[in-house]
């Protein structure tokens, strides 16, 4: 039976959302563009709804498929689908809630010192998923449902720094090569970050396409959005750099509570790196795009998708406690 969105797009994409390759295409039917956007405004209504689940789902096979395979231009498929990811874009736009930035910052270094308070202040580090971390009160079959949804985004983060890499300025782009560079390895393939992390993910078991929640697909779709498809160089900078500066602070979390589980250093690498490096990406990442932001709009812009971006990642923490809590539910 077609789902909702189905009726109006007919996705078509492998088996496995994980990591299997598929040569099979996705065929979009025309689309009704009026009630297509009528679905479209009604998922983001009721944003965590059934509805807004299936789009997202959706947009996360379109987005695979695309990092797969290329944008096919040139086909009705690519200009289909073009016209599928506006409508989405246009509608979200209009319930994204963000506040304004105040009219006395009207310099970019009072700019930046505001807007990394509003990250660290940002509910996205308070989710209360942290709190069974920090209670050590997490099953081994809960890790790992965990460490799958994390594994889905941190897998591809190398790719949306590479796609935003084409927009910004010739300078901005050294910045972006040394977080390159740190994502591989520091040339040691082995340690690169994906690399890294799959001894642990293996250590519980491994990752299943069922665990993946449509939460965590937004987080994807959202970068996608950000750093593939926005218009120039800002939208990228407030959601990437926020990302950056703001995961740290998580990670430490996690990382303690493995230790306290007496995982060994080699299989937590992962998250010590990342409590080493990512503060500093982020700062990196403000700092070389800072010289491009010239008036309050541009504060805007960057700020708007600060906290799109945060909001998305603490919709995948909402997700997996969700999801958690469901399944205890269940066995009780």
């Amino acid at each position: 039976m077609q789902s909702t969105m189905e009726k109006f797009v007919n996705v078509t994409v492998g088996d496995d959302l994980l990591d299997k390759p598929t040569n099979r295409r996705p065929a979009l039917i025309d689309l009704n563009e009026g009630a297509l956007e009528q679905k479209v405004h009604e998922a983001f209504q009721n944003k965590f709804g059934p509805l807004w689940k299936e789009l997202q789902r959706l947009l996360f096979q379109m987005n695979l498929r695309v990092m797969r395979e290329g944008f096919c231009l040139g086909t009705l498929q690519s200009r289909k689908e073009w016209e599928f990811r506006n409508i989405v874009e246009r509608v979200e736009q209009q319930y994204l809630t963000s506040d304004t930035v105040p009219n006395w910052i009207n310099t970019t270094p009072a700019f930046m010192e505001w807007l990394k308070t509003k990250i660290y202040g940002h509910p996205v580090n308070r989710s209360p998923l942290f709190e069974l971390f920090d209670k050590d009160d997490l099953s081994d079959e809960e890790l790992r449902y965990f460490l799958a949804n994390y594994r889905v985004n941190m897998q591809r983060f190398h790719l949306h720094v590479a796609a935003y890499s084409l927009i910004v300025p010739f300078k901005m782009r050294e910045e972006l090569y040394h977080n390159l560079h740190d994502e591989f390895g520091q040339g040691d393939f082995e340690k690169a970050h994906p690399n890294l992390f799959e001894p642990l993910m293996d250590y519980f078991g491994g990752a299943r396409d069922e665990d993946i929640n449509a939460e965590t697909c937004n987080l994807l779709n959202t970068k996608i959005n950000l750093c593939w498809f926005a218009s120039g160089l800002l939208p990228g900078l407030g959601g990437m750099g926020a990302l950056e500066l703001s995961i740290p602070a998580q990670q430490k979390r996690f990382l303690a509570h493995f230790r306290r589980r007496g995982l060994s250093e080699k299989l937590v690498e992962f998250f010590v790196v990342h409590c080493e490096l990512d503060e500093e990406h982020g700062e990196g990442w403000f700092a070389a795009g800072a010289p491009y932001l010239n008036n309050p709009a541009d504060f805007q812009r960057v700020y708007s998708s600060a906290m799109r971006m945060l909001d998305a990642r603490e919709g995948v923490y909402r997700g997996v406690l969700n999801g958690i809590l469901t399944r205890r539910s269940a066995r009780e």
